[in-house]
């Protein structure tokens, strides 16, 4: 699958940063979530696994990559073939209005 890395610079407090990879943990797609939260990266699912059917019809959309210690920030986003740059900025919205109850930098 071709991808496509854009660099960005979204600022977050480390606080907020934590926040939003304890909400794709929770809601992880393994569990019924969307989030694939690594120790660096949250990667976003278009379904989650609750059943064989959404397993094997759902692709990563794309990946947001953080730098951690004194950036807080999320550095660059991986788009996957198919999925543009506003798609992936709604999907962090969500995730930032759920995790945070706010947008920052998602729409």
């Amino acid at each position: 699958m071709k991808s496509t890395l854009i660099p960005i610079e979204y600022q977050y407090t480390r606080r907020d940063l934590l926040r939003l990879f304890a909400f794709a943990n929770e809601h992880d797609v393994e569990k019924g979530g969307r989030y694939d939260a690594r120790a660096a990266a949250i990667n976003v699912w278009t379904h989650s696994w609750v059943n064989k059917a959404t397993r094997g019809e759902s692709s990563t959309m794309g990946t947001f990559y953080v730098y951690w210690a004194e950036e807080n920030e999320i550095y660059q986003i991986e788009l996957d073939e198919g999925f543009s740059l506003e798609d992936l900025r709604k999907e962090l919205g969500v995730l930032e209005e759920k995790a945070l109850g706010r947008k920052i930098h998602g729409v």
